[in-house]
């Protein structure tokens, strides 16, 4: 069950979010008008006693937290005055419950652009 219907409906934006590879750790529908994303894990794994932590980046803007993932799906709040043309996510590896700094502190291990869908 998704929560609040399926997380399609408005959405107008995706992202997929992976390695360099190309494999996607994270599928993201962005909903502009709700001023949310729902995150759906696809491999996307913590190391242990770690957490994951996704950032918005905006144009140059230095990342924004949006919160920690899990195994599964989310729907997560943009940062306040997030613009998502041209913006993209990151997932971090941060010590557990996040990162102290507001910043990403550890090693980014996926990331992807944030397209008109």
């Amino acid at each position: 069950e998704w929560p609040g219907g399926n997380g399609l409906e408005r959405a107008t934006y995706v992202a997929i979010v992976g390695q360099k590879d190309g494999r996607p750790a994270l599928i993201v529908n962005v909903d502009p008008a709700s001023k949310s994303a729902f995150v759906i894990p696809v491999s996307a794994e913590a190391p242990t006693g770690r957490s994951l932590e996704l950032w918005f980046i905006g144009g140059d803007e230095k990342p924004k937290p949006m919160g920690l993932l899990g195994a599964q799906p989310v729907r997560l709040m943009l940062p306040p005055g997030a613009r998502v043309e041209k913006a993209s996510l990151a997932v971090s590896v941060e010590p557990e419950g996040g990162s102290p700094t507001g910043s990403p502190t550890g090693p980014v291990i996926y990331s992807g652009q944030i397209v008109k869908s």
